[in-house]
């Protein structure tokens, strides 16, 4: 199933692999910018979906990486270092 996956999805699969995780990772060919189109295309509920969110730290514009459930929302004042 890697062949199929991109560079940058492979780097990720390698990962999981290496931490014993027994995960797959699934690249879709469709744009799902949302929890809802996530869980659509691959037929599961928005709870199951976890969505990423980059934010920029004020002081030093140092990136932040964070994962939160797809049903939810992300308080940005509330995100600590």
């Amino acid at each position: 199933m890697m062949k199929n996956l991109s560079k940058s999805a492979q780097k990720i699969q390698s990962v999981l692999a290496q931490f014993g995780l027994e995960l797959t990772v699934i690249e879709l060919t469709e744009p799902t910018r949302t929890s809802k189109d996530a869980a659509e295309a691959i037929g599961c509920e928005i709870a199951q979906i976890a969505k990423s969110l980059i934010f920029r730290e004020k002081p030093t514009q140092k990136p932040i990486l964070v994962v939160a459930i797809g049903a939810g929302s992300v308080n940005e004042n509330k995100i600590q270092l």
